[in-house]
């Protein structure tokens, strides 16, 4: 399965950038080096309601997103998923459980929770759920709760301007969350009867439902996280990023 994601993160670029003050930095000598990341990464991220363009950092609250396409699962969830205007609130209350860096074999490990995930969108849908037919176009909502997550990526060390930097090669994600809230208005053309019965539908089954494209929205993600990340790593050297 595959999901096609189109996103757009516009950062100035100079040759290289400083940590700002209100971020905290980790001595990768010190025995307290991984629990001193954990801290660091909840700090970062609580502080990303605003761009921070000088470290390649976007507002992420909400993070927007043009495009998003999850496409049909095998199973009860045999619809196209088109999302337009994303907007994605939540990431900046991420807690991270553990947090990783492995310098021998450049990888980078980190568990997280997400405690609510909001997406806003215009949908387009078309297909099926289970046995009932499903289309619609108009404004939606998706509610992940407790989303837990866990990401791994691989990165290669390059030099640049005489400095250290992190090069990400390929990296995977994995999503589940604890419960899954859907919310489409105006489907089958605004039939008010029909539209809460599938509303119900998919709330009833949405386990079910996020099993069979989980892969997708995996994948979609993943994208994502790799985009803010190379952005970061891009602009940051080593030597800032760890004492």
């Amino acid at each position: 399965m595959q999901s096609l994601i189109i996103f757009f993160f516009v950062v100035g670029v100079c040759s290289s950038a400083h940590l700002p003050s209100t971020f905290q930095k980790c001595s990768r000598n010190k025995s307290d080096f991984r629990q001193c990341l954990v801290k660091a990464a909840d700090n970062c991220v609580s502080q990303l309601n605003h761009a921070i363009p000088s470290a390649g950092l976007i507002n992420l609250e909400p993070l927007e997103i043009p495009f998003m396409f999850i496409p049909p699962g095998s199973g009860p969830t045999r619809f196209d998923q088109n999302y337009t205007d994303l907007k994605i609130s939540g990431l900046t209350k991420t807690k991270f459980s553990t947090l990783d860096v492995d310098f021998d074999n450049k990888i980078i490990a980190t568990h997280f929770t997400i405690p609510e995930l909001v997406l806003n969108f215009t949908y387009d849908v078309g297909g099926k759920i289970l046995v009932f037919p499903l289309s619609g176009h108009g404004p939606g909502l998706i509610i992940l709760d407790q989303m837990v997550c866990n990401y791994t990526c691989h990165f290669e060390e390059y030099v640049k301007n005489g400095e250290k930097y992190f090069k990400i090669t390929r990296s995977e994600l994995l999503m589940q969350p604890n419960s899954v809230h859907y919310k489409l208005d105006n489907l089958f053309n605004g039939d008010e009867q029909l539209g809460t019965q599938i509303n119900k539908v998919l709330n009833d089954n949405w386990s079910d439902l996020y099993a069979d494209v989980k892969s997708g929205y995996e994948e979609a993600y993943n994208k994502i996280f790799n985009s803010l990340f190379s952005i970061f790593f891009n602009r940051v050297p080593v030597s800032e990023l760890f004492g």
